[in-house]
């Protein structure tokens, strides 16, 4: 947000240049430098329609001067001060608009196309919260205080954790090797190597195929996290083959709802077919 200065109001603390409120540039030492009082607006550093500030002695007061010639004094004739939002593009508008602040305030990840696409929501969430290492794992709940046994629910070898779950875990790695063996001759053992791969041109090759491996990622993801919770909660423990059969399940279900990536082209499910039926046995 900026301070549209137009008949000039808090020179010192206001936002209305690109070097943000001066009294931070100049600290307390500000306005004796440059004669202006602590209270004064803006229009206190114009005559006439011309900037009048004291000979610069700083290098501070020497930027604040270049970046005043790019602008134009305040007068009372311009009218009142306003605000102006700032875009991601540096750009400077009257209207507010969440959608663009949101974007320019939030931190971008390289992974946000692997999770965040419209295909099966619920799994999407889980895999949001995975690739942050955000899943309530043992290793995190016991990091929070919480008395719990660190083993793996899944294996009940090694200590539960996002890197061990996807995919360390001997239970994990047979589920995720089954479906990822069909696409990559050395399947990726983390996840943020599936999403370095998968941005890969090779492995996008045939139209539609990133968008069957990021939607197996996340069906894969949301079965084990969905396994551990089970055996925790319910004690009811499934073997490896039923998780598969799952996932296999979900994703017919899913691809067959949606229309080929292009006109002419294989349907989703119909390359989804293909892949199983090339890969090797």
């Amino acid at each position: 947000m900026q301070n549209n200065v137009l008949s000039g109001h808090c020179f010192w603390f206001d936002w209305w240049t690109d070097l943000g409120p001066l009294i931070t540039v100049f600290g307390n030492r500000g306005p004796r430098d440059l004669r202006i009082p602590i209270d004064s607006h803006a229009c206190t550093a114009a005559l006439n329609g011309e900037w009048r500030l004291p000979a610069a002695r700083s290098e501070e007061a020497e930027t604040l001067q270049v970046v005043l010639s790019t602008m134009q004094p305040p007068s009372d004739s311009r009218g009142k001060d306003g605000f102006l939002w700032c875009s991601r593009q540096r750009s400077f508008k009257h209207k507010f608009s969440s959608k663009t602040t949101w974007n320019f305030i939030r931190e971008l990840v390289s992974w946000s196309k692997l999770v965040w696409f419209k295909h099966i929501p619920r799994c999407s969430f889980v895999c949001w919260m995975a690739m942050l290492n955000r899943l309530p794992t043992k290793d995190r709940l016991i990091s929070w205080g919480m008395t719990v046994p660190p083993v793996c629910s899944l294996c009940s070898l090694n200590p539960e954790s996002h890197d061990h779950l996807f995919f360390s875990c001997p239970y994990s790695v047979a589920v995720w090797t089954h479906f990822s063996g069909w696409m990559f001759s050395i399947p990726p053992v983390s996840l943020a190597s599936v999403a370095h791969i998968t941005e890969q041109a090779h492995i996008v090759s045939r139209s539609g195929a990133q968008s069957i491996i990021k939607l197996l990622m996340q069906v894969v993801i949301y079965n084990l996290w969905k396994e551990r919770n089970h055996r925790i909660f319910r004690h009811t423990p499934s073997s490896e083959a039923a998780i598969i059969s799952g996932v296999d399940r979900s994703m017919r279900d899913r691809l067959l709802s949606l229309p080929p990536p292009s006109q002419g082209s294989l349907s989703l499910l119909s390359l989804y077919f293909s892949i199983r039926s090339s890969s090797p046995p």
